[in-house]
């Protein structure tokens, strides 16, 4: 059992709400999805949890897909979405994502959680999947979280920079974090219209669409 597994099972016993079991749909989401164009409406959901933001997107039309790696979370998205729509339970980072897929790929509040290498091969990952002039709204931590949340105050730091929290309910779970300069390293020469900004949270929110070949 993952540790998101455990984390999910809690909370349907009765237990915690943790991170983002706790939040409703980002306002930068349901904004940004009201203003982007989207060609077919195809969206996939990278850590889709309970199924909140995939149910959001069906309500304006889209086909959604949802990868998780925790069966729990997928049941409760399941049964949030009654049925519809498409599931996958695998790893986020050893998946093998459809090339040319999607015009919305969306990841919140979950890429983060693996060693940095991985990370930056899903976001390689995410480009190859999005369809031409397709969108991301993707949410990274930003280098001050590893100082401000709570999960850190105690933490081991691998030599790449990962942190991996020593206590809490994400013990032993890699965390990877990022600097807006790292971010738009990573995709400025990818995306149109690149936009990071840092919430109420300390996460860079991103958005943008990939550009035409």
């Amino acid at each position: 059992m993952t540790i998101w597994d455990t984390i999910y099972k809690n909370y349907q016993s009765g237990g915690l709400a943790w991170a983002s079991l706790k939040e409703g749909l980002h306002p930068a989401f349901i904004e940004f999805v009201e203003h982007a164009n989207f060609e077919i409406k195809s969206a996939l959901d990278i850590g889709c949890g309970d199924g909140k933001y995939l149910l959001f997107l069906q309500k304006a039309g889209f086909q959604v897909t949802g990868l998780d790696s925790s069966p729990t979370a997928i049941s409760m998205a399941r049964e949030a979405m009654k049925n519809s729509g498409h599931f996958i339970v695998a790893d986020m980072f050893e998946y093998s994502y459809p090339p040319n897929a999607y015009d919305l790929v969306i990841s919140h509040a979950a890429m983060h959680h693996g060693i940095k290498t991985k990370v930056v091969s899903l976001v390689a990952q995410i480009y190859n999947t999005l369809l031409a002039g397709g969108n991301i709204f993707l949410s990274l931590p930003g280098e001050d979280c590893k100082r401000t949340w709570p999960t850190m105050a105690g933490h081991e730091t691998l030599a790449d920079g990962t942190c991996i929290p020593v206590q809490g309910p994400e013990k032993g779970l890699p965390h990877s974090f990022f600097s807006i300069q790292e971010i738009k390293e990573l995709l400025t020469d990818q995306y149109n219209n690149l936009s990071i900004n840092i919430d109420d949270h300390g996460r860079l929110i991103i958005t943008g669409q990939k550009k035409q070949a």
